[in-house]
Order: structure tokens, then sequence, then C-alpha cells
């Protein structure tokens, strides 16, 4: 039967969480030595949707409570318990790892937006600004709007520094780990992610508290947690894409049956070939060159063993364990 998988544990033996995975079944691990996978049963025909999102991220708190866990991304159903334990042999070390980096942690994201009277405050202590905003209501000068558009936006980066700055220091001093994550509102000055001991978690939000306290009127503070250590583990478990292998298949000009020495020697010879260093006139080199490393890099994590098989039914049930994406 499928598996669907939720994350790694340390584990010796069979442990069952209760019946709280993916359609109601139950949530258990199949282990190899002593790191296990908690799954749960799914049929062939079973199609995981939207809603079973919320079900992965319930499973993954409830057994974060007993275990660290290094959880895994939604959606991953394997074939088998045989390809789970093939999972655990081949990465075992790695995960043995990162399961001793977050043993007894857990993940706190933190996300900090200005209050929209910021900049009512920074203009008024802004004597430069103030003298630029009464030029503008006097002149229609294009030029001297831009002018004031960048001083505005030079004054909310250096008072944007002076707070990450003090704030990092505050709640840094008080975790494991800091990942930054993507920013995409320009009032949010700060969206990250901090590596919490466990034994300090309310420590951590009560210094959130004491901080949106000290910068009441200026910031907004939000603390969503207890989560998965997600930004710290940068391991996962990955269905592989046919159509990336046969693309990749092709910029190298091989088989479907090859081996690791077959894709290193199609490599050097197309990369000697291709190289942006010898083709200076052609604006596509870099691109051709870039195609050809991607290739080279997929097939030589996809081919793990000696020799492998790109055909469309093999591709179809072979999973990666790789780095995170950063």
């Amino acid at each position: 039967m499928r598996k669907y998988l939720y994350g790694i544990i340390k584990s010796e033996n069979r442990e069952s969480f209760g019946n709280f995975g993916v359609g109601n079944s139950e949530v258990y691990t199949i282990h190899c030595n002593d790191v296990g996978a908690a799954v749960s049963d799914v049929s062939e025909k079973y199609e995981v949707g939207i809603d079973e999102a919320k079900i992965h991220e319930k499973a993954l708190r409830k057994i974060m409570e007993t275990h660290a866990i290094i959880p895994m991304s939604f959606g991953i159903i394997v074939k088998d318990e045989a390809e789970i334990k093939n999972i655990l042999k081949r990465a075992r070390m790695k995960f043995k790892k990162v399961l001793k980096e977050i043993d007894n942690k857990l993940q706190i994201n933190v996300k900090i937006a200005w209050d929209k009277a910021i900049l009512g405050t920074i203009v008024k202590g802004n004597e430069e600004i103030r003298t630029l905003i009464n030029e503008v209501k006097e002149k229609a000068d294009q030029s001297l709007r831009v002018e004031l558009g960048r001083k505005v936006k030079s004054a909310l980066d250096e008072r944007k520094s002076e707070y990450m700055k003090n704030i990092q220091d505050a709640l840094e001093g008080l975790s494991d780990g800091f990942e930054e994550n993507k920013i995409n509102d320009p009032d949010t000055l700060m969206n990250a992610s901090f590596l919490v001991d466990k034994k300090r978690e309310q420590e951590f939000y009560d210094k959130l508290e004491e901080l949106e306290e000290k910068y009441q009127k200026k910031l907004k503070f939000l603390g969503v947690g207890p989560l998965p250590p997600y930004d710290f583990t940068k391991i996962e478990v990955k269905r592989i894409d046919f159509n990336a292998i046969e693309e990749a298949r092709k910029a190298l000009w091989l088989g479907e049956e090859l081996s690791i020495s077959e894709i290193n020697s199609a490599y050097n010879l197309l990369a000697r070939e291709y190289h942006p260093d010898l083709h200076p006139d052609d604006p596509f080199a870099e691109e051709k060159f870039k195609r050809i490393k991607n290739a080279h890099n997929l097939l030589t994590r996809y081919c793990e063993h000696y020799l492998c098989s790109l055909g469309r039914s093999k591709v179809a049930e072979t999973v990666l364990i790789q780095e995170k994406a950063s």
C-alpha cells in the first residue's frame, strides 16, 4: 500500500501516534536502524487535495510534541514500505545530523509591519523632508517629487535599519537560529523564522510582547508558533518530474540507460565546447552553458547508484533526497 510521508524522526521501533492522518488513517512509523518515517497508509486511488494540507500540518504539530521532526513538504506519497526504508537507508546520516540540530527545538515565525502613523512621525521629525513637501505643493516640478520620494525612502530605510538591529539583537539572543523570509509587502519590516528551544518558548513570546510595548504606535508584531522547523531542516524528499529528467537527458545527448561516468563525460565534453569564455560573441552562450550545468546537476542527483534508467516508469517511482533550494 502507498505511504503518505509527514516527516522523519528518531525511532528504533514502530510507533503509533493516533488516527489523525489523511483519510482519518493511523499515523505510525516505519524505521530503519535508528531513524523512522512518520507515515499513514493511502490507497492507490486516493487523491491528495487542499483539505489534506491542514491534516498534514496538524499531524506534524502532534508528532513534534514528543519528537524532533524533519517536516516533509505537503503531498509526498511513496509507493510502499520498501521505498520508505530505502529513503531512510540512503539518507540516514543526513537525517541524524539534522535531527540532532533541531532536538527539543521549534520554529516561531515573526512578522513585523510599520504602523501607518510612522510615516507622519518621520516627516514631522525631518526638516529637510518638510521643506521639500512645501516646495512640491508650490511647484509642479516632477524632479522635486522624485527627490521627495528618495528622501522619504532614505529616512524610512534608516529607521528600518535601526529598528531591525535592535529587534534582531533582542530575539536572536533567545534563539538558536534565524532565517529571513521573502518580504512582498512594502509595509513589512521583518518576516523571519527563529529556531527556539522548547524551554524558552514562553520567554520568546514574552520578549515579543515587550518589544511591541516598546515600539507602540510604530510597529505591529505577529508571532506564529510553535511550528515544525521547516526553515531549519534543509533536506527534502521530492518526487521526480519526468519532463525535467527528459529535458536534462536531451541536453547532454544521453540515452535512457546510463551511468554516472557517462553523465560526467557528456557534461565535460559539452561544457568545454559551450563555455561562455569560448564564445564571447554569442549572446546565448551563457544560457546554453547554464542548461548543460543544470542538466548535469539533476541527473547526478537522480543517478545515486552506478547505473540508472531514465524511462518514464522508472522515473515515476523515484524520489530524490536533496538539499532544499534557498
